[in-house]
Formats: C-alpha cells, structure tokens, sequence
C-alpha cells in the first residue's frame, strides 16, 4: 500500500467479482501484508493486536457463560455455583473470562502507556485517542457489572456503593440510579439490567474497537512496508 492506495490485484475472474461486492482480500491484504509500519517498531506495538483477541475471547466465553447463567437475585449465585461444579470445564470458562478480564485491562494499561509515550494522541491522531478512551470507559462500565453478577456480598454492596455515585449528579442524579436500578434499592431489576447491558456492551465495545482500528489505519503513515 502506497501514498494510502491499495495495490491489491485480483488474480482470476471470481476473485475480481467477489472483490468489486465484498472486498475481503482485499482488506485482509492491505491490513496484514503490504501494511506500512514504523521504523522504530517494537514490541510494545503489538498490544494493540493482543487486546483484540483477548476481546474475542472474553466475548466466546462470555456467550457460553451467558448460556448457564440465571439473572435472578434468588438464583444468580447458585447459578455460577453450578457452572463450576456440574458444567462440563465450566470453572475454567469462568476462570478465563474472570481472569482475563483482569489481564485485558493490564495490556490496555500498557497499550495506553506506549500511546502517551509516543504520543499517539497528537495530531492527526486525536480522533484515535478519543475512540480509545471511549473503549477504555466501555471496558470498565463492563467489568463493574460483570462484577456484579455473581450476586455475593461484594457483589451487592458494590452495586449500591457505584449506583449511589450517580445521586451526586445535578438534576438528573436521582432519575439515573433510579434507572439503573429500576427501583430505589438495589433489587432484582438491577441485576437484570446489570446482566442485560454486561451482555451488550462488549458487542458495542467491538464496534468502537472497529472504528478505533479503522482510523488507525487511515491515519498511519507509509513510512516502511511490512515485509511479506
């Protein structure tokens, strides 16, 4: 890729037709074999890539966990209870999503780390910066409700503690934890919503990671091409 023009050229008649409705290889090629680099390209740079499939792989094991899970105040520990005990590898399903949800925010750590150190957030990249603090609010909105779900003592406490910051809000304070928990006290509803939007947001948080990666590559300079 050169001066931000693909040089992809299809080799045969079916590759130019699906090219011209659904340019796949083309993307593929652009993004994973003529892609510029920088020339003071280090290891620190692959974090980017390393968050995207540990994403992947919070959300495969998010899915399967939503599959044995109960959201009901009367249900939800007992629920998680068995996906350890009687689901087949299902403490290490959790274990995964658990724990790594814990090692996805050290390599975002790390990722924002390389951004501020290289400046990253400089022009013409500040759009970029903006959508990565965006991913970084959605990650942490997640892993508080996540949090949630297994409905212990910590669990229920540290929902009425976060709810209770959004009291301090002018006007709007009180209508908002009312909202979240559909009520006034920490309740059943609560953990339905909590549960609810621990499920959409990763899927909202994959969207804004296509949109990060997207402006990543239309703002990258072709300073040196990767080899192929």
């Amino acid at each position: 890729m050169s001066g931000g023009h693909s040089t992809y050229v299809p080799r045969t008649r079916i590759g130019r037709w699906f090219d011209a409705r659904l340019p796949v290889p083309r993307l593929v090629h652009d993004q994973f074999i003529v892609y510029p680099v920088p020339r003071n390209l280090n290891y620190a740079y692959s974090f980017g890539g390393i968050l995207s499939m540990m994403l992947a792989a919070q959300i495969v094991t998010g899915v399967v966990l939503a599959m044995h899970y109960a959201a009901d105040t009367t249900l939800a520990f007992n629920s998680v209870d068995k996906i350890m005990r009687d689901v087949n590898s299902g403490w290490l399903l959790r274990y995964l999503h658990s724990n790594g949800a814990s090692f996805f925010f050290i390599a975002v750590y790390v990722h924002i780390s390389r951004g501020l150190y290289y400046g990253s957030y400089k022009a013409p990249r500040e759009l970029l910066w903006v959508l990565g603090c965006t991913n970084l609010l959605l990650m942490m909105a997640t892993a508080f409700m996540g949090y949630v779900l297994p409905w212990g003592q910590m669990s229920f406490w540290g929902a009425t503690v976060i709810t209770g910051f959004f009291s301090a809000i002018p006007l709007v304070g009180d209508w908002v934890q009312q909202l979240l928990l559909g009520g006034f006290a920490v309740d059943n509803p609560t953990l339905n919503r909590f549960f609810a939007l621990h499920y959409l947001l990763p899927f909202m948080l994959t969207g804004v990671v296509i949109l990060h990666i997207g402006r990543f590559t239309s703002s990258a300079r072709p300073i040196r091409q990767a080899s192929t």
